[in-house]
């Protein structure tokens, strides 16, 4: 019922029930006119004349008077002019008088109809002079009360309705805005690529905005660098930007976007490159720096021509949910990129490890069974052959660091067994050795700077049980607790005597039993070697998980 009322109650129909209302406001008139002997038809013909007028161009002057609210006081002296010669307080015009008071409260609400009613009044006593005709007290005052009466109680339900339609505008804003972002959203969730997410933003700022023109760049996380510029509507003389280091030197832009900073440019250069600052000078921007949580993913530049608060509203709002989506694309982005170089890290680390590592390992012990079985005499070729096994030794060094250089940071355990296997096999080339794995606890939630230094000391442990033990296997234990890392290897070898061993150690290799030791200390740790000759050997190593011992 009240949007039927107010649809009534538009300025357009308004205008035509004045109209209306003029034409039966002459009734009055038209009785006296059949039942008065002294009546005068000028004033009548000329109401009707005007009327006439007024109703063949009643939009235009609806128009005219909504642009130029005075008009109405020409309404308000006509309506004299027809009192001043219609009779006196008894006056047929009297309904008609009040056309223009109803027009100003209906169009300017309270405002117009106080001011209406106060030209009037003075305009009314003069017409009452002008005339010199009966005069009634009673009835000049309650003519005089419609007179500020009827323009107040019109003009309260034209402000009530005037509320009523800005509500309305702000909900039919509000439902326009949830259009846009769903529009927005559905068209970036079939989006392929980075690209066709920037063509669908700058497609909504402009297309359903209303903007005339607008600028996008995305962040690139990796490199931290601000680059893809795209602009729409399309134009050819857009230069080709180079992407930018995110520093506050290379610009505006860049500056408000560290910044977290919305602003307007107002003519200044906005970016280090040239061409692209000098394109950017031809208007003036609403600049929008773009994130997803703390992440720049990118900025929004819209010529701001005709923004308005509310327009201006409605823009964050679809930004927001821009940055939202291109955030995700770019984070997509840079983590299948993440995973493709550890992929290819993972698959170089494995091919060197499996081919190159084993074959040098095998280099080395069959040099080693070569010098074994020369003939004491061939003095030249064992020293040929010693310095190969030196070279080969060297080369397998070199791919050890390799490896651990290139291993993923997922080492899992089922790997981390996996790979010493493979490791202690090569080493013992070709007398069989065997390994007894037992864990407990989760190897997977340590870090990966643990998990290899684990492996490295589990490697080396088992290195040396295989090559001098003389047992045929041996025996890892590794516990994970919340707070620390027990690794036990053990053998039923023939033993050695642990400060000797210790002492020779600290000129061989880094990770030999003297290097293991300095390793642990070093983690807040700690390693206990317990051996003597022909009783087997079992070497404990306890770290920290969090860099500090727990007794």
């Amino acid at each position: 019922m009240l949007q039927r009322f107010e649809r009534f109650f538009q300025a357009d129909r308004v205008f035509l029930f004045l109209v209306l209302f003029r034409w039966a406001s002459l009734m009055p008139a038209l009785f006296a006119m059949f039942t008065g002997a002294d009546f005068n038809f000028i004033p009548f013909i000329v109401a009707v004349l005007a009327n006439i007028v007024v109703s063949i161009f009643y939009r235009k002057m609806n128009q005219f008077v909504l642009e130029r609210p005075a008009f109405l006081g020409v309404d308000l002296l006509f309506s004299t002019f027809l009192l001043a010669n219609g009779g006196g307080t008894y006056n047929p015009y009297y309904l008609y008088a009040l056309s223009p008071l109803l027009a100003g409260a209906f169009f300017f609400q309270l405002r117009g109809a106080l001011a209406v009613s106060l030209v009037f009044t003075p305009l009314y006593i003069v017409a009452m002079t002008i005339s010199q005709q009966s005069f009634d007290v009673i009835v000049s005052a309650a003519q005089l009360t419609g007179i500020w009466l009827f323009p107040i109680l019109f003009a309260y339900p034209s402000t009530l309705l005037k509320s009523v339609n800005r509500a309305n505008e702000n909900l039919a804003d509000a439902h326009r805005q949830l259009e846009i972002i769903h529009d927005l959203t559905v068209l970036l969730q079939a989006a392929p690529d980075l690209i066709s997410v920037q063509e669908r933003v700058l497609g909504a700022v402009t297309a359903d905005l209303g903007f005339a023109k607008a600028v996008v760049a995305t962040v690139d996380p990796a490199r931290e660098e601000i680059g893809g510029w795209m602009v729409y509507p399309r134009d050819d003389s857009f230069p080709q930007v180079k992407p930018l280091a995110l520093k506050s030197e290379n610009g505006e832009i860049i500056k408000a976007l560290l910044a977290r900073r919305a602003f307007t440019s107002a003519g200044q250069p906005l970016i280090l490159d040239t061409q692209l600052s000098r394109w950017l000078k031809q208007n003036n921007w609403f600049i929008l720096p773009l994130y997803l949580r703390e992440h720049p993913v990118g900025i929004l530049l819209v010529e701001e021509s005709g923004l308005t608060p509310e327009r201006e509203s409605t823009l964050m709002t679809v930004a927001n949910q821009a940055a939202l989506a291109l955030g995700t694309t770019i984070l997509c982005i840079d983590r299948a990129r993440r995973l493709a170089v550890e992929t290819e890290r993972n698959r170089i680390a494995r091919d060197i490890h499996d081919t190159v590592a084993q074959s040098l390992f095998g280099i080395v012990y069959s040099l080693d069974a070569c010098i074994a079985m020369l003939p004491h005499k061939a003095d030249d070729v064992r020293g040929e052959l010693i310095e190969l096994r030196s070279l080969a030794n060297n080369a397998h060094d070199e791919v050890r660091r390799s490896i651990f250089d290139l291993w993923p940071s997922a080492l899992t355990i089922e790997l981390f067994m996996a790979d010493l296997s493979n490791y202690v096999e090569g080493c013992c080339r070709p007398r069989p050795f065997s390994i007894i794995f037992s864990n407990s606890g989760d190897f997977n939630s340590l870090s990966s700077g643990m998990r290899r230094t684990v492996y490295r000391m589990a490697q080396e442990a088992l290195a040396n049980a295989a090559r001098h033990s003389g047992a045929g296997s041996a025996r890892l234990c590794l516990t994970v607790t919340d707070d620390e890392v027990y690794l036990v290897v053990s053998d039923d070898g023939k033993g050695f005597d642990p400060e000797t061993a210790l002492s020779r150690s600290v000129n061989r290799e880094h990770f030999g039993l003297h290097g293991i030791r300095e390793r642990a200390v070093a983690l807040g740790g700690e390693c206990e070697i317990v051996s003597r000759p022909n009783a087997g050997a079992r070497l404990m190593i306890q770290l920290p998980i969090n860099g500090h011992h727990h007794g």
